[in-house]
């Protein structure tokens, strides 16, 4: 059973609550890299609609996305890295960077 860290002092721990599940993370370089549609998630990822739907709900809730109309007045909605979410950047610059190798 996986541990929440959502009460934890550390400001880390929260954090890896928020965004530690590698769908998560992997959602969030889809969103850094212009993916916005739900659709377009699952086919860049070969993630289930159903893991994919949890996480993007739980990203939407802890206020790292946010659903917006695809145009004003229009019922369906994409996807958009908040402020908060679009801090992590440098995070995801931190993690290619340290595990990037480009001459393999």
């Amino acid at each position: 059973k996986r541990v929440r860290l959502n009460r934890m002092p550390c400001p880390i721990a929260r954090s890896m609550d928020i965004i530690g599940e590698w769908w998560s993370l992997l959602i969030l370089r889809e969103c850094f890299s212009g993916t916005t549609r739900f659709d377009d998630f699952q086919k860049n990822l070969g993630v289930s609609k159903n893991t994919l739907t949890a996480r993007l709900d739980k990203l939407v809730k802890r206020g790292v996305l946010k659903r917006v109309p695809v145009e004003p007045g229009a019922k369906r909605r994409h996807y958009k890295l908040t402020e908060m979410g679009k801090e992590l950047y440098v995070v995801f610059v931190a993690l290619r960077g340290r595990f990037h190798a480009p001459h393999l």
